[in-house]
């Protein structure tokens, strides 16, 4: 973290140089950019990679140092859930020595180094992935200096395909143009927060600013690799059109990727029967273990970026049972079933948040399907905090004011009403809340396919180039492959339709990535964008 920290800023110059100088000087371009790819893919060291590689060093005390380097951090994670005032004496004892463990896998580790030189990823190999017809897309939000460090965050792309000379710089909009387009209604009421959403995706003002400016590096392509990028990350790129007929995800071929870094690697995924993936069905969610509070009062809380922070229909007190999402699993099992798929269903009492951490180093390959509450609320140093907060109470109010944005971002499960509004003095027993920080630290590397089915789990505090810290770079972080996250909450009736056409071409042997476009498709015949367009793709 203290890395990126200081390197941010000597990332932000060279791209406020070429911002002011596209074109002329080459090597800045392919410094800045493979300067962005680095920082981009710093989250990517998932502890899989570095697990396999200590396992076949066959060096015991590495092995050992590293086992207990990650026994501590989540040791820590669970520490900081604690109040202030209960935290163990051993808080800070515990924090200096996993930083010096840390410190020395670094420095003796060739599994840490491995690691380090797979971040370090050059223009040119990505350019060797692509095809003639296809193009990388990389999303970039600076801060812009212009001799002297300016309030201005500029948005613009590189865009590599595989006749360039160098990666082409394309200056794009200022943050404030696309901050305007993004607002939602600040009332709570579902017809106008339709209204608003359907208007964004459905005239071109939004897809005008991130692809007039590229269009001619579109011309004979057929297939787009786009990283976002700041709000970027609360944007589905597919469903904005480009046109009167089409909306981008229709004209091209898109993948959108967590990190540009991921093209190196990238293998389309399907579900396929020989590997025997199990489908672990979470849904019907009894968060109260019998003591479900009924608190009608809604929260909706605006950041500073326009997003919902948190909105959960329970209120400040606890969460409520979503109505549908029962039905949504029972019917996926049901499909996946007579499609030979072996399947779990996780509901009421036994939809816990052990089960999902009980799942931590599994090797037999898996896709969890999660539709549950999701929750994020905004860093408290950029948002000015609610009126209610002192109606906050327990762990919800440790959520909401914690530096930590990974600590701000997370799933309930059965039982979370307990512990949601009450402090939990004792950091080993389970409270139903897993948060990013957790879900970060497990590996759950053999996991094809996460499905998150819940209200606004693909939403984050925004950090520029760095991606957006929450559930989307926790689940990447644990090396989950591939990621189906809302941007809004979508009605229960057409949430499952959608995921029961899109499990159905999964189990008639089609890519995730192309059962997901023919759902997307079929969803947008019958209804308006707001019904569909709410589910994003990461891969």
């Amino acid at each position: 973290m203290l890395f990126k920290k200081n390197f941010l800023y000597d990332q932000y110059l060279p791209l406020s140089f070429i911002y002011r100088n596209p074109t002329q000087f080459q090597t800045i371009n392919n410094v800045a950019y493979e300067n962005d790819l680095l920082v981009k893919g710093l989250s990517l060291r998932n502890q899989q990679r570095i697990q396999n590689n200590v396992q076949k060093s066959g060096d015991a005390k590495l092995k050992s140092n590293y086992e207990q380097f990650v026994a501590n951090k989540r040791q820590l994670v669970k520490m900081q859930e604690l109040p202030l005032d209960k935290r163990p004496t051993t808080f800070d004892k515990l924090t200096v020595e996993t930083e010096q463990l840390e410190k020395e896998l670094t420095r003796q580790s060739a599994a840490f180094a491995d690691a380090k030189k797979t971040l370090s990823t050059t223009w040119k190999q990505i350019q060797e992935k692509l095809k003639p017809n296809e193009v990388a897309i990389d999303l970039v939000a600076f801060n812009y200096y212009n001799k002297k460090w300016t309030d201005s965050i500029f948005y613009s792309a590189f865009v590599v395909s595989k006749s360039c000379k160098y990666p082409k710089f394309i200056p794009l909009f200022e943050k404030k143009q696309l901050e305007k387009l993004l607002e939602k209604n600040n009332t709570a009421h579902d017809t106008l927060q339709t209204k608003k959403i359907n208007e964004q995706y459905t005239n071109k003002a939004i897809g005008d600013l991130f692809f007039q400016p590229i269009l001619a590096e579109l011309q004979h392509v057929n297939t787009v690799y786009l990283s976002p990028s700041g709000l970027g990350h609360q944007i589905d790129f597919a469903a904005l059109p480009i046109d009167d007929n089409q909306t981008f995800g229709e004209k091209y071929k898109l993948h959108i990727l967590s990190y540009p870094t991921e093209l190196v690697d990238y293998t389309a995924a399907g579900l396929n029967r020989k590997d025997k993936p199990e489908l672990l069905l979470y849904g019907g969610i009894n968060y109260g273990k019998g003591d479900a509070i009924k608190n009608e009062e809604n929260i909706a809380v605006e950041n500073t970026d326009g997003f919902t922070d948190l909105k959960i229909r329970s209120g400040i007190k606890g969460f409520d049972y979503i109505d549908g999402t029962n039905k949504e699993v029972t019917q996926i099992q049901q499909k996946a079933t007579q499609n030979g798929f072996a399947t779990r269903l996780l509901n009421e009492s036994a939809a816990t948040e052990e089960s999902i951490k009980a799942l931590d180093g599994r090797t037999a390959p898996f896709i969890l399907h999660l539709a549950t509450h999701g929750f994020f609320f905004a860093d408290p140093k950029q948002a000015e905090l609610p009126n209610n907060i002192m109606d906050f109470e327990g762990k919800a109010k440790m959520y909401k004011t914690s530096d930590d944005p990974m600590m701000r971002a997370g799933l309930v499960f059965a039982g979370a009403n307990k512990y949601w509004s009450k402090s939990n003095d004792n950091e080993s027993i389970d409270d139903g809340i897993l948060t990013a920080s957790e879900i970060s630290n497990l590996d759950l590397s053999a996991c094809q396919l996460v499905v998150l089915s819940a209200c606004e789990t693909g939403l984050g505090e925004v950090k520029g180039s760095e991606g957006v810290f929450g559930l989307q770079r926790a689940f990447k972080m644990a090396g989950v492959k591939n990621i189906i996250m809302s941007l809004w909450k979508v009605p229960d009736t057409q949430t499952a339709e959608l995921f029961d056409i899109f499990y159905s071409e999964c189990f008639a042997g089609n890519i995730i990535h192309e059962a997901f476009q023919t759902a997307q498709a079929k969803m947008k015949a019958k209804y308006s964008p707001y019904y569909w367009a709410g589910f994003v793709l990461l891969e």
